[in-house]
């Protein structure tokens, strides 16, 4: 028979034995793990997005630039991942700006010979 409780408003149910509160307590349990899931993803993703920088050019891609025909190359350097071209030629001065990523000319500036 059921016990009753000693304010007499009826029988005492254990909640614990409920299928509603084993539903309940599964449901914590799931979405806890989900949650530790979740964390440890944006942590991993995080950790590689800050530490797997990797430099420019270490992949091995070779780029093949061709400098105007009788061009000599006067300076060479780089800023952040561009590559800075100056040539002199007889007939002109250029420098051309290449992009160090992909090896794709960005920039090509002329300059015209001083006039007499």
């Amino acid at each position: 028979m059921a016990e009753f409780s000693e304010s007499g408003t009826g029988p005492q149910i254990d909640v614990k034995q409920t299928a509603a509160y084993r539903w309940l307590k599964a449901a914590v349990i799931i979405l806890g793990v989900l949650i530790l899931l979740a964390l440890g993803v944006l942590v991993v993703g995080f950790a590689v997005k800050l530490g797997g920088h990797r430099a420019s050019g270490t992949t091995g891609d070779t780029f093949t630039y061709a400098p105007p025909p009788g061009a000599k190359l006067v300076t060479m350097e780089v800023s952040n991942d561009r590559l800075i071209v100056h040539l002199r030629s007889a007939a002109s001065e250029e420098v051309d700006i290449i992009d160090t990523g992909n090896g794709h000319l960005v920039a090509r500036l002329k300059f015209a010979p001083a006039g007499p």
